[in-house]
This record gives C-alpha cells, structure tokens and sequence, in this order.
C-alpha cells in the first residue's frame, strides 16, 4: 500500500513538533472535510500538549486534505491513503508510525474537552503498568450539535468479561492505551469493518485493567445522516457481530452461566434491531440451552417480534426505492 505522508505544520510561532511525544493521537478520516478542522482544534485546545496529531486521510475525494494542511501546527501530520481500505486499516498505518508512549484515538467528527489527555495521561502513570487502558463517559450529539445521550459506566479493573458481554466502552475516541500493549495484542484486525473497536477492547481486556475517567470528556456524534458511518449500515453491524461470535466463541463458552445468558441477550437485541430474523432466532435457541426464567422467554419473544417487524419494514422501504 502506497502512503504518501506530509507534515502539515508551518514554521512560525506554533508549537514545534516533539521529537518523543507522550502521546499520538490517531484521527482517521474519509470525506469529513466539513468537520476535521474542529475535530483538531479539540486536540491543539488540550492542556496536555505532549502530542503529535496524525491524520490518517482513508482516500478522502473532498476537501479533507486541504482543511488539515491549513492549521498551522507542526504537531499534525497528514497521510493518505491512494485506496478506501477502512477505518482497522487507517487506524493500524497511523499506529505503524506513531512515536509516542501512549496512543490515543479521534474520529474526525467527535470532539474532546480541553483536559481529556491530561487526565487520562495522569491516571495511566499513576495505576502503573498493570493498567493498560483509559476511557471516558461519552456526551452523545446529533447532527445539530443537541445532547441526546450520555453513557456513563463505571466499569473498570479486570473486566474481559464484561467486555465479552458488550462493549462498555464504545467508542476509539474516548481511550488512550499504551502502545506497548496495543502492539503485544496486535493492533486492530483488519478482516473487521463493523465491531473492530469491540475486537480490539476484548483482547486489550484480556491482558490488561481498565481505568474509568468519571467525566464526559468527548462529545460523541451520534449521525443517521452520514453515509460513511458503518455503525449505522445494518449488514454491517450483522457481520461485525457475527465476527465477534466466531472469533471468541471459545471465551463465550467458557463464561460463567449468567454471564454468558447476558451476552446472548445482548447479541439478539443487536440482531433484533437490525433485522436479522435467522441471527436473532439462533441466539434465542442458545438462551433456551443455557436455562431460562419466565422473564427469559418473553424477553425472547418480544425480540424475535422486533426482528421480524424490522425486517419486514426493510423490505418495504427497499421496495418502494425500487
């Protein structure tokens, strides 16, 4: 793969690029032109400003390269990418050549408080080596900029568990991790386009505590308007999780009973809400092996009713657009 890399700062009176940042924040991007400018300016805005910025441009064909050339800083960096690979890809060749002791995340259309970094840096130092990740609380937006959500766990320690159970954490954009153990764990896998952050954090878990940052730190877009967004492709979101199944069915099995009757919950309400008739039954039927209530049951009947009337919603509206 051909990377063409450039160095977007300007010589001036702006910050120089260090030489061994403490921190390299990774924002992948593809056609978020109108939006990347503001995504790095919640990173220069950071009280912590050991960093470098690298851009990683996943064959962008709007003005993306051109907004991140523009700011004048010598702490970003731009690479791009002559194919659309995905974001596993875009965030693995900004990993590739990162300098720093911690790696942090940001897609280009969420944005951080001012001592995000700091805190977390702090945290990490702190709780020592046996401490391998840091997240946050995430503050959910619209398109319109208007709160709609906030995600708060409190989740932390050893937790690959609960990580199995469902992804607590939620997004690359509220973490910072040591590069060490995202290399001992192999970075992202590449085969994932929907539930890499999730393959990633279950395998980041598994060798290593958590830390919580109790604040809501990043403002986390939440878009149904954006075509590039995986998150909302259905197929997509069927794959990533049938990918997940497969890959750590061993560690499914292995889970105490109540646990691992939580997992399947949580994976047919994800079927269930994308259509997946056949997927939301096959988790209903290994509910029913793992031992039912009541609750259970109806539970499952309910899921498989939202499944089928999503699915049958689905297909009306692709026979319209027909």
């Amino acid at each position: 793969m051909n990377v063409a890399e450039n160095l977007a700062g300007i010589a001036g009176n702006e910050p120089h690029a260090p030489i061994n940042p403490v921190v390299s924040v990774i924002v992948p991007s593809y056609n978020r032109g109108y939006c990347i400018a503001q995504c790095l300016r919640s990173i220069l805005n950071q009280t912590f400003v050991d960093f470098e910025i690298i851009v990683v441009d996943d064959a962008s064909s709007d003005d993306t390269r051109a907004q991140v050339l523009s700011i004048p800083d010598s702490r970003i960096r731009y690479l791009a990418h002559d194919a659309n690979r995905g974001g596993a890809v875009a965030r693995n060749s900004g990993i590739r050549i990162a300098s720093g002791e911690f790696i942090a995340f940001l897609d280009s259309d969420d944005h951080w408080q001012p001592d995000k970094l700091a805190k977390q840096v702090e945290s990490l130092r702190r709780l020592g080596m046996q401490c391998g990740l840091s997240y946050t609380w995430l503050s959910c937006v619209d398109d319109a900029g208007t709160e709609t959500l906030r995600v708060n766990p409190e989740i932390e320690g050893k937790c690959f568990e609960e990580m199995l159970v469902s992804n607590f954490i939620g997004t690359f954009s509220n973490i910072v991790v040591r590069k060490s153990l995202l290399i001992e764990v192999g970075a992202l896998d590449e085969a994932f386009r929907s539930c890499q952050d999730w393959d990633l954090f279950i395998r980041l878990t598994k060798r290593a505590s958590v830390h919580c940052l109790r604040e809501y730190a990043v403002s986390y877009l939440l878009s149904v308007s954006d075509k590039n967004r995986i998150s909302t492709n259905p197929r997509s979101v069927i794959q990533g999780h049938r990918r997940i199944l497969n890959k750590y069915a061993v560690d499914y099995s292995a889970l105490p009973l109540p646990t691992r009757r939580r997992a399947l919950r949580f994976f047919m309400r994800i079927f269930a809400d994308t259509g997946s008739v056949r997927d939301t039954l096959a988790m209903g039927l290994k509910r029913l092996h793992c031992g039912f209530s009541l609750g259970d049951l109806k539970n499952s009947v309910h899921l498989m009713l939202r499944a089928s009337r999503r699915f049958l919603t689905m297909k009306m509206h692709a026979f319209r657009r027909a």
